[in-house]
């Protein structure tokens, strides 16, 4: 067991800040802690420490590069309803608590309405860490003024490139003109209300030709963080790669679709970790499901090119590569 490689958070370069708060409470460092401990030790919570849930699969955008949007087909297509997102949420209690929150997946989360709703509804619940990523096309004054007064701790801003041609020959349908005045509004806001969330992360998908200065250099005053996601190839999956490696996915967290389908893992293109649904089965059920139990013990022996779902994931891929 010893010598599995699990390596929580490092799928990404930081370039400036990091994810914890101002003022963290000691509860929420317990989190955190608890969030790199569990995978490496094979810790198994009654609960999932985090819920990835998708408060919409819609996309205002076409990116070039996006692997799950151009995949979807009309019917899966919808924004998560509001009382499916209580009736999740009210499975946490103080002693199971959720502790981590993020109201996307696929789609862009602001296209739900009542995301800042569902903010409001999760903090008063008590989940310490409630954000979501957005190409904040949708960041409005009035947006950022009932995020801000929900509560929400963080927001991650996609953008890719320092400049508007490269900008938006990626991000078909966005404007780098409102982008800036979008985030420039949430800085005043923060300003006026007097408070520093949502904290602010800036992040691209670094590519081979990335510029990691310029891009620094860009969006400094803009961010609280800023950070690069590594590149992956989702259109190569290399099924022979083989090492010890597990996924600390399957210790963390669950993904909810916006229909309610539960998934073990939020790189399941193979769509093979289909749980259930959240309507109908309980988060405790899913997550202490028979075969994502099967999963877990075959990551936790080495053996996690024998799930056919994980063999050849690109995440896994590039993982298992870098080291």
């Amino acid at each position: 067991m010893e010598n599995i490689v699990v390596k929580p958070n490092s799928n990404f370069t930081s370039l400036k800040g990091n994810n914890i708060p101002d003022n963290a409470s000691e509860e929420y460092l317990h989190y955190r802690s608890c969030w790199n401990q569990y995978p490496k030790e094979f810790i198994l919570r009654d609960m999932p420490l985090h819920l990835d849930i998708e408060a919409s699969s819609r996309c205002n955008l076409r990116c070039t590069f996006c692997d799950k949007l151009p995949l979807l087909k009309p019917g899966q297509l919808g924004n998560l309803d509001f009382e499916l997102f209580k009736h999740i949420i009210d499975q946490f209690d103080e002693e199971h608590k959720l502790w981590g929150l993020k109201l996307s997946y696929r789609g862009e989360p602001l296209i739900n309405p009542q995301v800042p709703d569902m903010v409001k509804y999760a903090k008063e619940r008590g989940v310490l860490d409630v954000y979501f990523n957005t190409n904040a096309m949708f960041l409005n004054e009035e947006t950022c003024r009932k995020l801000i007064e929900a509560g929400l701790d963080r927001i991650s801003i996609s953008i890719d490139g320092s400049k508007k041609e490269t900008y938006e020959s990626v991000r078909i349908g966005a404007s780098f003109e409102k982008l800036v005045e979008n985030l420039e509004t949430l800085i005043r806001l923060r300003k006026e209300y007097g408070v520093s969330y949502p904290k602010i992360r800036i992040q691209t998908v670094k590519f081979p030709d990335t510029d990691a200065n310029a891009y620094l250099k860009k969006w400094d005053k803009y961010a609280d963080e800023i950070a690069m996601v590594d590149y992956k190839d989702e259109s190569v999956r290399n099924e022979d790669l083989r090492g010890n490696w597990a996924c600390p996915q399957l210790w963390q967290r669950l993904t909810i679709e916006w229909d309610g389908t539960v998934f073990g893992c939020n790189n399941d293109d193979l769509r093979g970790f289909d749980l259930g649904n959240a309507s109908s089965r309980s988060i405790y059920d899913c997550w202490h499901d028979e075969r994502l139990t099967q999963v877990r013990n075959l990551h936790q022996q080495g053996k996690s090119h024998e799930v056919l779902d994980c063999n050849g994931c690109p995440w896994r891929t590039a993982q298992i590569v870098k080291d």
